[in-house]
């Protein structure tokens, strides 16, 4: 039996990613444990994992945020008498751990990330076809493979225990409660940049369709503070939304999206929830692009919903980009709302079709 240390300290989008792939790696090696290092508040996405997987968290916002506090952690790491380090991180942080641990003759192997892919894919040429970067959940399933480990071809979602959704159920019962021919579709309008975000008056419009449309129960995923505020404004205009924002931690979350029959979220974290736990998202691509590898594990390329004959498009693979370099209308407002719309709507006559 061996220890095994998997570091991914952030973003959340990217842990999440990571641990459809890690829960099927540790169901996969009985025989083996293995320990997740990542962020404080992201080890509550661990929601029923296998009986050899554990989180164990490292704050690199406070504790562990100067060098010398990442000095102490590092000496408290190599106590836990790790058998080999798994780094799908890769950035100053990790590296100075995995080769901190390297000093012990503990084995690393680390992700190696496709940056001249995606050179590329920035500065093609206006109208020059797209060349697909590798997705990264394949990156990661490479560094198992190379540690010897079993891993399957295409790591199946989480399966949760029933008595999970049961107790949620019981302890939020109007979240679940769903009138008979009505479909479950879930909302997440935010994302972590401005430039991966729809624009606000656009998905309004969204919104007002669904509604009135009638067949949905919807229900508006974002954050505490601006976003929540956010949420609030348009469920006071539109009192057949539902807000859970800052209503649920993320492992309640989770299991609120687990119940879920769709959900609409950015190019952001709650596309990789949705496809953590099996539920097919339909995803709006602003000025990043789904060929830079970011698509969640399991989701179709034909519900990325993505604005028509913008040339420049990706001009970012995070989303990080300060200007945009659209003549006209920005990545965030060239997509009409009935573009979304007409693609939920399609989807909810083949689901309810007699």
């Amino acid at each position: 039996m061996a220890r095994y240390l998997v570091i991914r300290l952030s973003a959340l989008g990217d842990v999440a990613m990571l641990l459809r792939l890690l829960y099927a790696v540790a169901r996969a090696n009985e025989q083996h444990d293995f320990i997740l290092l990542t962020q404080p508040f992201m080890t509550e996405l661990l929601v029923d994992p296998p009986d050899n997987l554990e989180a164990m968290a490292i704050d690199t916002r406070r504790e562990e945020r100067s060098l010398l506090g990442l000095m102490r952690y590092a000496r408290r790491l190599r106590l836990e008498r790790f058998d080999a380090v798994l780094d799908l991180h890769d950035v100053l942080r990790t590296k100075f751990l995995r080769r901190y641990l390297s000093l012990w003759e503990i084995p690393v192997r680390h992700l190696v990330k496709p940056r001249r892919e995606r050179r590329a894919l920035l500065h093609r040429p206006a109208g020059a076809p797209i060349q697909p970067v590798p997705p990264m959940w394949t990156l990661y399933r490479k560094v198992f493979v190379e540690a010897g480990l079993e891993v399957p071809d295409l790591p199946p979602p989480i399966a949760l225990h029933p008595s999970l959704l049961e107790t949620f159920a019981r302890l939020h019962p109007e979240l679940v409660q769903t009138p008979r021919g009505r479909l479950r579709l879930g909302i997440a309008p935010f994302a972590s940049t401005a430039a991966k975000t729809y624009a606000p008056e656009r998905m309004k419009e969204v919104l007002a369709a669904l509604v009135k449309d009638g067949r949905f129960e919807l229900y508006l995923f974002g954050a505490p503070g601006r976003e929540a505020q956010q949420l609030e404004a348009w469920a006071k205009e539109l009192p057949e939304l539902r807000t859970v924002a800052g209503l649920l931690d993320f492992s309640e979350e989770l299991l609120l999206i687990a119940t879920l029959d769709a959900m609409l979220s950015m190019d952001s974290a709650n596309m990789h929830l949705a496809s953590l736990v099996g539920v097919r998202c339909f995803s709006i691509w602003c000025c990043t692009h789904p060929a830079a590898g970011f698509l969640g594990i399991g989701q179709q390329l034909e519900d990325c919903l993505q604005p028509e004959g913008m040339e420049h498009r990706p001009c970012s693979i995070f989303g990080d980009n300060k200007e945009c370099h659209s003549e006209g209308l920005s990545c965030s407002e060239a997509m009409p709302s009935a573009q979304v719309v007409q693609h939920i709507t399609a989807w909810a006559d083949a689901q309810l079709r007699p």
